[in-house]
């Protein structure tokens, strides 16, 4: 056993866990706030609403409303498929909004009206995420169906109310049609800035507590720029140079986050400072002129070349691959991109056929996921109606919008936040309510309340509610007797829907267990030895080593983001940034030929350890000049954290201990080296959860162990001898 008189050296990065907090209630979500989209949807709205009013009556009005909601759907996704999907949107609208209205009409009995809100549910929902459709996705038609169906209506109004919802989608269609002729590619540019936004954080991350988080936010960024350009790659737009340039931007960005991801992490090194920031710097200003689609400004001035190197010490690979992919970014912008080029990776989308079959199978999440929300509304109505309230469809509406959250947390916080942005919003219905406004000052609040809801829709639910509430509940007062029991009810079904969303959450929400993270770790591993000749092979293989990182980062935060965070999870997280950071080195340096042998053969021990939960083979099977020094570093910290919690090897041949430092605690993942009679480096490990280390010698006699504790501080020595076998 070693002790250091040293201080430990820094730990693992904390774990993203999630708790439920005020803070994480009241917070506002990360984004801009969408108030363009706000001005138009408040315009449209009013504009489609007040038309069907003043022809028809309130009805009709509503009908047309509720078909012109797919002007507020895809707003961030590309021209060509907004225009494709915006038509498909306000049919389904008209749909949902016509099965309400014909409950109604028919005096249907409120188990057939929960039955048909939960089924229309799931169908919705596994239609969304079967065809990728952004959020709100199937809650919008849920919301649709339960307005319309608690609106009074006779059998005699359903052809004219099928007549204006119609109209009301079809003037969605023209108004979208219209928005993405005048904003053209803005989408494809917006989602690359991004990319180039979340470089140069990662940049400025180096070495910090942020790296991990930055690193798989660059890489989630980069995935939902490529998608988005492949959702605008058209025909026409594929034989286009500016789609060209896109998809190039897409390219040099994956380089360099790569590149970034794989930095040194050092400080104090001025001329690496430097570049870094000089690196930085040139991604801020490639945010800017992606989202602008064009090239610098003339009053930008040249480029800034990156700082000269050290004397004492030269740009590291990473560095020079960065630089390299920035520079040719911003070439990007001065030069006419080829016309006509279509990569071998740009194919759009599956078939409508295969998509819907996919998302049948038995893994699949759709159908799973659309079954269970189906569940959890069918629940929050049949529940809503035994206890004797009126209003099963605002139950039913509140579950569906609380399931709009992605984890655990997230969802018990959206369920607060609704409860709270409801009682507020209550309290100000009743202020208007009081005043017995006319109907048409009714209808002229509503359309404005609905548009400008939309910003806080995505900041925050509390903020939304309160503004909605008093918009769209007055709707459902007649204007005689006392208003405040159905406000009661509104605050009571709240409360139910919002309840029963969270409790189905363990059911809803499949928490990955130790299998299938240790699955996940797997895969990732064998994605690192994936061959590549050529650039555009090369860049495949990049692309793929990045989106098998995120896969598992977001399996991880997954399991991590629930109530009671998953122990697997948490123990494996020092697997996970091992892996992290080995893939990001080995996918910023392409491996020769013989490198490629050495890591397929390391890299298969370790995958089949993370599968099956077994120790990794001890020794160091990569050449001394195997990759870089960091990217063999993080293999050792890998191999060392995958046998955390589990029994070293056994072998009598190697040299085992445990690291302890001055108090007597004992020290995980720090590094031990041992040195061989010759004074050659014998084999290099790091320390498990546990402070234990197991170390391969290279022969018999004497050897040296040197600890380190971090790197600021002498490292400790100890010699141990290795006795002849038999002996």
């Amino acid at each position: 056993m070693i002790s250091l008189p040293v201080r430990a050296r820094p730990g693992i990065q904390t774990p993203p866990t999630a708790r439920f907090s005020l803070r994480g209630v009241l917070a506002l979500n990360p984004g801009p706030w969408l108030w363009g989209q706000a001005l138009l949807v408040a315009g449209s709205g009013a504009a489609v609403f007040l038309c069907g009013v003043w022809a028809a009556g309130l009805t009709a009005g509503l009908a047309a409303f509720v078909g012109s909601w797919n002007v507020m759907l895809e707003q961030r996704t590309p021209a060509a498929h907004r225009r494709r999907l915006t038509p498909v949107t306000g049919v389904a609208l008209v749909l949902a909004a016509m099965a309400g209205f014909t409950l109604s009409a028919v005096h249907a009995s409120p188990w057939a009206v929960i039955g048909t809100g939960a089924a229309l549910t799931a169908g919705c929902y596994y239609l969304c995420l079967v065809l990728r459709a952004a959020p709100p996705g199937g809650f919008l038609y849920l919301l649709a169906y339960s307005l319309c169906g608690a609106t009074p209506v006779t059998t005699g109004q359903l052809p004219a109310l099928l007549g204006w919802a119609a109209a009301g989608a079809a003037a969605g269609w023209l108004i979208a049609l219209a928005e993405t002729l005048a904003v053209g590619r803005a989408a494809e540019h917006r989602a690359v800035a991004r990319a180039y936004r979340s470089l140069a954080t990662l940049i400025a991350a180096t070495g910090s507590e942020r790296a991990e988080a930055a690193r798989h936010t660059a890489v989630t960024d980069l995935d939902a720029a490529w998608q988005t350009v492949r959702r605008g790659a058209t025909e026409a737009m594929r034989r286009s140079g500016e789609w060209q340039r896109l998809a190039d931007l897409c390219r040099y960005a994956a380089t360099a986050v790569a590149a970034a991801g794989a930095l040194p992490h050092t400080t104090g090194r001025t001329a690496l400072d430097a570049r870094h920031a000089a690196a930085s710097t040139t991604a801020q200003r490639l945010e800017q002129q992606a989202r602008r689609g064009r090239g610098p400004a003339p009053d930008e001035g040249p480029d800034p070349d990156p700082p000269p190197a050290s004397r004492h010490r030269t740009p590291t690979d990473a560095t020079a691959r960065l630089h390299r992919a920035l520079a040719d970014a911003r070439r990007s912008f001065r030069t006419t991109a080829p016309a006509g080029h279509r990569p071998a990776d740009c194919a759009r989308y599956p078939s409508l056929r295969t998509a819907l079959a996919a998302g049948l199978r038995r893994r699949s999440f759709a159908w799973r996921h659309a079954t269970q929300a189906g569940g959890a509304v069918l629940a929050a109505g049949v529940l809503t109606h035994l206890s004797g309230l009126t209003e099963p469809g605002w139950a039913m509406i509140a579950a569906g919008s609380v399931l709009l959250a992605s984890d655990g947390v997230g969802t018990v916080n959206r369920a607060v936040q609704r409860c709270l942005g409801t009682l507020v919003g209550l309290g100000a219905t009743a202020a208007v309510l009081a005043l017995r406004p006319a109907e048409a000052v009714v209808v002229l609040l509503a359309a404005a309340l609905v548009g400008l809801a939309q910003p806080f829709l995505a900041k925050n639910s509390a903020l939304a509610m309160v503004v909605l509430t008093p918009g769209v509940l007055p709707l459902s007062y007649s204007g005689s007797g006392p208003y405040l029991p159905l406000l009661d009810d509104r605050l009571l079904t709240t409360a139910l829907g919002c309840a029963v969303a969270v409790l189905t959450v363990p059911a809803l929400w499949r928490r990955p267990d130790a299998a299938l993270l240790r699955a996940r770790l797997a895969t990732a591993v064998r994605a690192l030895t994936a061959e590549a000749s050529g650039p555009h092979a090369e860049y495949i293989r990049r692309r793929t080593v990045l989106t098998a990182l995120q896969n598992t980062g977001n399996a991880f935060r997954q399991a991590l983001a629930d109530l009671r965070p998953s122990q697997a999870a948490l123990a494996l997280w020092p697997s996970f940034l091992a892996l992290q950071e080995l893939g990001f080195h080995l996918a910023a340096r392409p491996l020769s030929t013989t490198e490629r042998d050495s890591a397929a053969r390391a890299l298969h021990g370790l995958a089949e350890a993370a599968e099956h939960g077994t120790p990794p083979r001890s020794g160091d099977p990569l050449p001394a000049d195997w990759a870089t020094p960091d990217a063999r570093d993080a293999f050792r910290r890998l191999r060392a954290a995958l046998g955390d919690g589990l029994p070293l090897p056994a072998d009598d041949r190697l040299v085992r201990g445990q690291l302890r430092g001055p108090e007597g605690h004992p020290l995980p993942h720090t590094p031990v080296t041992l040195i061989d009679p010759n004074g050659t480096q014998a084999d290099v490990a790091y320390t498990d959860a546990h402070g234990r280390y197991a170390l391969r010698p290279a022969g018999t006699g004497r050897h040296l162990l040197i600890a380190t504790a971090d790197g600021t501080t002498a490292p400790t020595a100890h010699a141990v001898r290795v006795p002849v076998p038999g002996r």
